[in-house]
This record gives structure tokens, sequence and C-alpha cells, in this order.
């Protein structure tokens, strides 16, 4: 398993998608820093108080740069699909089936160098694009609900990356077409990570209809809350008054483990029973 792993992560550092993806997440974190400093400079985003909250901050990079489904987010999972279905196509997988490892242990494998492309590529973007926007214009995370918020914030993240490889996986060894599976991939991901902002304004409050709250749909969708922070700027949701319920943190961590766990049993199981030509 060990020897699996060690040759997939080989074969990765010098693929050039890997190499191709990790050229645009530095082009696109200077292309966004780019902007949020234009229209800093030649926009007003003063507040009704007088007070201007300015875009080029590392707390809206930290909300904007990390949610899947959006930004740099759709283009992990498109290469991530990418390689995998190179493996097929060039015969990889077949190969070590042929050499005598299990089925088991190719799928296994796969998943975990998917792990490791997927957090290379979004944790590498995240920290070009947060550091850069700490270092101009200031981390406030009172902005954002505190130190307690920001790390939940990052646990949703975390596991909806784990769900993002898992869902690749599966559709990447099902399907085995780059075009098919990418179309398949990312209207899942970009459903479930806006579709949370959208119950969150149709559902009544009873305070304010910014704040997210507590509904059935996030026992369900799990992306619901990272979506419903992604792409927010903290000016604009004003975090500093709102907590989460335990049940919120909970489900933001489980459900999407739970579904990753889902997908990968599911393609385990399809994998093991597929011929691999």
């Amino acid at each position: 398993m060990l020897n699996i792993i060690r040759a997939s992560l080989f074969k990765l550092f010098r693929d050039r998608t890997f190499i191709v993806t990790a050229i645009i997440g530095v082009v696109l974190a200077a292309f966004m820093l780019g902007i949020y400093a234009l229209i800093d400079h030649f926009i007003d985003t003063s507040s009704e108080g007088g007070v201007r909250h300015l875009l080029l901050t590392g707390e809206n990079f930290y909300l904007s740069a990390l949610t899947p489904g959006t930004s740099f987010g759709i283009m992990v999972p498109i290469n991530l699909i990418v390689f995998t279905v190179g493996e097929f196509t060039y015969g990889t997988i077949r190969n070590k089936i042929i050499a005598g490892l299990s089925k088991t242990k190719i799928y296994f494998g796969l998943f975990i160098t998917g792990l490791v492309f997927t957090f290379i590529l979004a944790g590498g973007y995240a920290l070009i694009t947060i550091g850069l926007g700490s270092i101009i214009g200031g981390f406030h995370v009172d902005l954002i609900g505190g130190v307690n918020f920001a790390l939940c914030y990052f646990a949703y993240v975390v596991c909806s990356y784990i769900l993002v490889t898992a869902i690749s996986i599966f559709f990447a060894t099902l399907v085995r077409n780059v075009g098919g599976t990418i179309a398949v991939v990312i209207i899942i991901l970009v459903f479930l990570a806006s579709i949370a902002p959208v119950f969150q304004q149709l559902m009544p409050h009873t305070v304010n209809p910014t704040y997210p709250s507590e509904h059935w749909m996030m026992w369900v969708n799990p992306l619901y809350m990272a979506g419903t922070y992604g792409g927010s700027f903290a000016s604009m949701i004003n975090l500093n008054s709102y907590s989460q319920s335990p049940s919120m943190v909970a489900s933001g961590v489980t459900m999407p483990l739970v579904w990753s766990i889902v997908f990968v049993a599911a393609g385990l199981l399809i994998f093991k029973h597929t011929d691999v030509k």
C-alpha cells in the first residue's frame, strides 16, 4: 500500500497537470489581489457609519479563497479528475492490476494521492492570498466572529475538500472520461455550495436574514456550512455579532466526512467489480 502511494506521489509531482494548476493558482492569486486593490483604490466601500471596509484584507481572502465550488476551488477537482482519468487512459491502473496489486489498495492509493493533490493546491492558493492579503490589509479576526469562528470555518473547509476528493475519484473511476466527469462533478459541487445561501434567504428568520441559522438542510447538504460563508466578505455579513450553535458546528464537520465515506465505499465496491481494460 505504501509503495502504491509513494509511486503515485512521485508521478504526481512530475505530472504536467499538477504543475500547470499550481502555476494557474499563483496567477489567479495575483489577479485577485490586483482586483481587490483596484476596488479599494477607486470605489468607496464605506459603511453607513462612515467606516471604510477594505476588500484587500486577510479575513476577506480567508472567507473567499477557501470554499470548494468557487474561485480556485473549482480548478482543484477539475485537475484532480484529469490526473485520475489519465491513470486509466495511459494504462497505469491496468499495469498495477497485472502486477498483482489488489483493487482495494489501488483505489485507496488513488484517494490518498488525491487528498495530497487537493490540499497542496488548495492550501497553496489559500496561503498566498491570505498571507499577502494580511500583509497588505491586515487580518482582523474580530470581523469574522473571532478565533472560534475562524477555527470552525477552517474545519468546515478541510472536511469539505475531503468530500471534493472523494466525489472526484468516485466519478473519475466510474466514468473514465475527462469531459463527462468534470461536467458531473462541477455541477454537483457548485449546486451544493451555492444552494446554501439561497436557503438562508428563503427561510423565515426572527433576527436577521443575513446571519445563517439552523436548518434541516445542514444535515443533508454536506457543503451547507462551508457554502454559506464561502465567497463572502467580512464587512458584508458582519459575523462579529454572530455565534454558531453546537449542532451547526457538528453538521459542518460530520456531514462532509459521512458523505466522503459513502462515496469512497461506493467507489471501491464498483471498482472491484468492474473490468479495467
